[in-house]
This record gives structure tokens, C-alpha cells and sequence, in this order.
């Protein structure tokens, strides 16, 4: 079986990572391959660098029909809010040739479910710019009495990504709390920081601290946490007589740079070496968005 992992950058490997960490702790996932294909197309362009909502469309659909040609996976993963809060406006979402499961749906379904819980919270939903332009999570959430405000965060998953020691993302985050916070009519008195980029989660713990320094009682929202529970859950048609290992491989159109793969190997360390000797060993395509 191979699965197909995407996303515009590194944020999704948490996502491969900790699947991969959990088949190891059930002791499964023999049989299965799992293919990281890195959405964006240059380490200069990312796609919330594009001028219009137009053109990320048309370049994810670019992307989604060369992988598939390409790789021909059992089902494909998105796990980026950026390219999943537009799939589907690609035409490849129209052809129904593979099973895909975008993160939104488990980060609609953490956030309902936390606000039907706590009633008195409110929510940040900390996003790229498409993210928080597309307005998805304050259209799908239902809130009763929280207030939600979506904030968009320029540049914060590339500080992520090429600083580990989390100074750049601080700079940023503070400066993109205070603008959250000035955004509501009241001061509120507890909120769910909900992490609207997968890259967010490797600074989790940042985001709390943040948070709480503005004297604000705060809980932590990481989608990508329930997006690994949720394949995890699908994955019932594994063969149980194989004899292969899990196999996972890094694909890109361009080279990593050595700094995020530094970065990677701080944040991963400790829970996927297999995700780590992908990325290590990675495989360039440069004609990786054109079909065979």
C-alpha cells in the first residue's frame, strides 16, 4: 500500500513523523510506503508568495496531477491548511482518481469539539495568509458565545523551518499575538490557540508561553496530533502476512537546504528516524511537476 504525504515544506513531516512513530509503538505498518512529496516548487517560492489565490490553485493542481501520474499512491494526505483549504477549487478534486484527506476536516473537528467543551474560551486561529484569506475556519467552526478571529502569520513557518532554537519564531509570534489580541472588542480571559500550520507545532510550546505572558489563560490546538490518530484509524487494510518493512521517502523539486534539515533533526530526533533518513536521503526531481 503507499500513501502519499504533501505539503508546501516541512510542517507535514510532523504529521509523517508521528504516524510513523505510531506504527512503530503498535508494531505495524509492514507493507505499507510512505511517499513525503514536497508541494512547494522552489525554495524561493512558496505559495503564499503568489500574487492571487488563482495561481496557488492552478499550481497545486499542477503539482497534484504530476504526483499522481507519477506515483500512483492508494490515497494522498494534505496535510497544509494552505493547500487544503484550496483543493477543492483544483480540477484534480473533480476526477475522484484517489482517496484525499486534507488536515482542515481535523482541525474543523478540534476546534468544535474544544469549544463545545469550554464554553468561556474563545480562539485564535493562527494561519498563513491563504489560510486566514480563504476564512475557512470561522465559516465551518460553530461557536455559541466564543468569539473567533482568524491571524495571519507572514514568514513564521519559514522562521520555524530555519531556526530550531525558536528565537525567530518568538520575535515573530509576539509581535502576531498582540495583533490577535487587539482584535477583539473585549480582552479575553481564555483562549484556545488553535496552530492553523503544520509547521506551527514544532514551536508549540512558544505559542503557549506567548500566550500565557499576556497574563491569558491558554490551550493549545494542534490538528496535526488528530490527523495522525485519524490515518492511523484508516489504515485497517494492511496486509498482515508481508514481510516488507515500512519504506518512507522524501521527494522534492529542489534540494532541502541543509539549515531545515538541521532543524528537522531537532525537532524529529527523538520519534522517526525512518522520516529522518528520508529526508537525509532525499530525492530530488526537478521535473517533479510535470506529468509522465
Amino acid at each position: 500500500m503507499r500513501l502519499m504525504i504533501t505539503d508546501s515544506g516541512l510542517g507535514g513531516l510532523s504529521v509523517c513523523a508521528g504516524l510513523e512513530e505510531a506504527l512503530r509503538i503498535r508494531k505495524a505498518g509492514s507493507g505499507l510506503e510512505i511517499l513525503y512529496v514536497n508541494a512547494t516548487p522552489d525554495d524561493r517560492i512558496g505559495y503564499n508568495a503568489l500574487a492571487s489565490q488563482s495561481e496557488r490553485i492552478v499550481l497545486f493542481d499542477q503539482f497534484l496531477k504530476a504526483a499522481f501520474s507519477r506515483y500512483s499512491p492508494d490515497s494522498m494526505i494534505i496535510a497544509c491548511n494552505t493547500l487544503s483549504v484550496i483543493y477543492d477549487e483544483t480540477d484534480f478534486s473533480k476526477q475522484d482518481l484517489v482517496r484525499v484527506k486534507g488536515i482542515v476536516g481535523a482541525g474543523v473537528e478540534l476546534c468544535q469539539q474544544n469549544l463545545d467543551h469550554e464554553g468561556d474560551y474563545d480562539l485564535i486561529v493562527f494561519a498563513t495568509e491563504t489560510t486566514t484569506e480563504a476564512d475557512t475556519y470561522p465559516q465551518l467552526i460553530h461557536a455559541k458565545q466564543s468569539v473567533i478571529v482568524g491571524q495571519a502569520c507572514p514568514g513564521l513557518a519559514h522562521a520555524i523551518s530555519n531556526d530550531a532554537s525558536g528565537a525567530a519564531c518568538q520575535k515573530l509570534l509576539e509581535v502576531y499575538v498582540q495583533e490577535a489580541l487587539d482584535q477583539f472588542d473585549q480582552r479575553p480571559q481564555a483562549l484556545f490557540a488553535f496552530l492553523g500550520c503544520t509547521h506551527y507545532g514544532y514551536q508549540a510550546q512558544i505559542f503557549q508561553d506567548t500566550m500565557e505572558e499576556q497574563g491569558i489563560r491558554t490551550q493549545v490546538l494542534n490538528p496535526n496530533d488528530l490527523l495522525v490518530q485519524q490515518l492511523l484509524a484508516s489504515l485497517t487494510d494492511l496486509p498482515q502476512d508481508s514481510e516488507e518493512a515500512l519504506k518512507i521517502r522524501f521527494i522534492s523539486r529542489y534540494a532541502v537546504p541543509q539549515v531545515e534539515i538541521d532543524s528537522m533533526e531537532q525537532y524529529l530526533s527523538d520519534s522517526a528516524p525512518l522520516t529522518l533518513a528520508a529526508l537525509y536521503n532525499q530525492e530530488v526531481i526537478s521535473d517533479l511537476f510535470d506529468p509522465l
